[in-house]
């Protein structure tokens, strides 16, 4: 299990004056953006950034157990779609009302762009795209608008909310390039495993003595590796029912918090897994 990365803040008559990032047990100080401003609430920091290309808000939550110490609960940076060198362009290729290829435009040149397994496009009434996706402990939101060039879209927002672990034991890890179908008999017993490719192709693995499945419940395989005296272990879940399992915990031990780690879990998450 890896320790969130966290933030103290110094508050001087109401104003945030000084921050630092906490990383395990080490603390760094960090210089305040001379752009930034900060709102103290109860619980809560928010810091907003402004400048000629975007808005950044972002959003701090006090610890579980700790309350000097906070966490990113949110980041949401809003662009100007007018403002030039927005990152660029992109086009869609659409096929019955779904998205099933994704170009970025950079100038004169465009090149596909990969659409990751823990992600999903919708197309809105407005005439918006809406791309929703999981990685690590983080629900990202990129809302593409219509461009000023006929068949181009430009990111509108970025959404980002980070799923707080709170007294889970097992943190949220989502790793979507991880991804495996698993035979699982009628007592429980996994008696096969295929790797899930990028593109949805499979492959059968040879299982090594060192290493073990178990079904820990319906939806969630449990891979245990030892190596001398070392133990680690990968934990997937198929949220969506689909077959296929994504890892989305990982550490060192056999044991994990599985209560703890289906509360990180929501219907938005469960449906990109």
């Amino acid at each position: 299990m890896s320790t969130p990365e966290g933030f103290k803040f110094v508050i001087t008559n109401g104003a945030v004056t000084g921050m630092s990032r906490v990383d395990g047990t080490h603390t760094a100080t960090m210089r305040l953006p001379t752009d930034a401003t900060f709102t103290i609430a109860s619980g809560s920091i928010t810091e907003t950034r402004t400048a000629t290309k975007a808005t950044e808000t972002i959003q701090f939550v006090q610890d579980a157990s700790d309350s000097s110490l906070y966490h990113v609960a949110s980041d949401l940076t809003v662009f100007n779609t007018t403002a030039s060198n927005n990152g660029g362009a992109y086009t869609f290729t659409i096929a019955n009302g779904a998205v099933t290829g994704v170009q970025h435009v950079h100038g004169s040149s465009t090149h596909a762009e990969p659409m990751a397994p823990t992600s999903k496009y919708a197309l809105t009434a407005d005439g918006k795209i809406v791309e929703t996706s999981v990685h690590d402990n983080v629900v990202e939101t990129i809302t593409y608008v219509a461009g000023s060039t006929a068949g181009q879209y430009v990111i509108a927002s970025d959404a980002k909310t980070f799923v707080q672990a709170g007294s889970a034991t097992t943190l949220l890890d989502v790793e979507g390039c991880d991804r495996a179908k698993f035979t699982i008999d009628a007592s429980g017993a996994v008696t096969q495993v295929q790797q899930v490719r990028f593109d949805g192709s499979t492959s059968t693995l040879t299982v090594g003595s060192n290493t073990t499945y178990k079904q820990l419940e319906a939806g969630y395989v449990l891979e245990v590796q030892t190596r001398g005296s070392h133990t680690s272990y990968e934990l997937y879940h198929d949220g969506n029912g689909d077959g296929v399992y994504t890892e989305v915990a990982h550490g060192s031990g056999s044991t994990v918090d599985l209560v703890g780690l289906k509360a990180q879990l929501n219907a938005t998450i469960d449906g990109l897994l």
